[in-house]
């Protein structure tokens, strides 16, 4: 990773493994998550436009205004109006071209299942594979069915939303409490398995094509112990080499402890390598890095 960059995006490859996506005087570039050696101290006085994604080609672009934006966005007008991307198209009066040419393409159905108590069923297009499952950070997952298109799966999202006990958002404060409780991966299949049994009664559907996906399996997590990870997210300074990352969630190995941040709340802010000595106060005690 280079030393000085602005992080602009974390999410998973086309072989399921994390990444991040930084850029530099309005070059992009990415590297493999995993087993990184984070030592950056983050800005986070000022939150910078992250550019642009053209969908022709699937390929990142930098802002060319090189753009500052207020804290809730990750993107200037001008580049949401380039990209035209809107997962919500369904409630807007108004839909872009490119969001149109993306609803005609196959999209799936799926239930994930990130906690006890907490179930969440969406649409994904099938061309990004298992990206959005593992950027949401769900445990275990059933990929119900595939469809034409965005409109058609939609519908069958909205009538299984609408049922008790079945989410269509995870709120991102939440995670890190959510992948805090240990998986029992028998009793979340049998969870899917039993609410996909009562959505299929309600609704007087079949789903006879769908798929069990094991998310937990690419989070890299191998049976450590995540109930007394230590939040760190909105600390300037991000440290520990990389053992996990559970959608969003960097979870770090630092000094016999594992830290936790979340980076799309560094998504926009630009980063410096840190050089030297740096104290880092924890909840218990202060560290210092070397």
């Amino acid at each position: 990773m280079p030393d000085d960059f602005l992080l602009s995006y974390v999410s998973f490859n086309s072989d399921n493994q994390p990444l991040l996506e930084w850029q530099v005087d309005g070059e992009v570039g990415r590297c493999n998550t995993l087993e990184q050696e984070l030592s950056f101290e983050f800005d986070l006085s000022q939150r910078f436009c992250t550019g642009w994604v053209d969908f022709a080609n699937r390929c990142s672009q930098a802002c060319p205004e090189q753009a500052t934006v207020e804290t809730k966005y990750e993107n200037c007008v001008k580049c949401r109006d380039r990209t035209g991307f809107n997962p919500a198209f369904y409630h807007a009066t108004e839909v872009s071209e490119q969001q149109q040419q993306i609803n005609q393409q196959p999209h799936y159905l799926y239930l994930a299942y990130f906690a006890p108590g907490v179930m969440k069923v969406g649409i994904s297009q099938e061309v990004r594979g298992l990206r959005r499952l593992l950027e949401q950070g769900a445990r275990l997952a059933l990929k119900l069915e595939t469809f034409p298109s965005a409109l058609i799966a939609r519908q069958y999202e909205a009538k299984i939303a609408a049922l008790d006990g079945i989410l269509e958002t995870v709120a991102a404060s939440k995670k890190l409490g959510l992948i805090k409780q240990p998986l029992d991966s028998a009793a979340a299949e049998k969870t899917l398995t039993d609410t996909l049994a009562h959505i299929q009664q309600k609704l007087g559907v079949e789903f006879p094509n769908r798929e069990l996906i094991m998310c937990e399996d690419y989070f890299q997590t191998n049976g450590r112990d995540l109930s007394n990870i230590i939040d760190m997210t909105g600390r300037k300074t991000m440290v520990g080499t990389v053992a996990s990352v559970v959608g969003s969630i960097v979870i770090t190995e630092y000094d016999g402890q594992l830290l936790a941040y979340n980076l799309k709340k560094y998504i926009g802010y630009r980063a410096q390598a840190l050089d030297g000595a740096v104290d880092i106060e924890l909840p218990t005690t202060q560290l210092a890095l070397f």
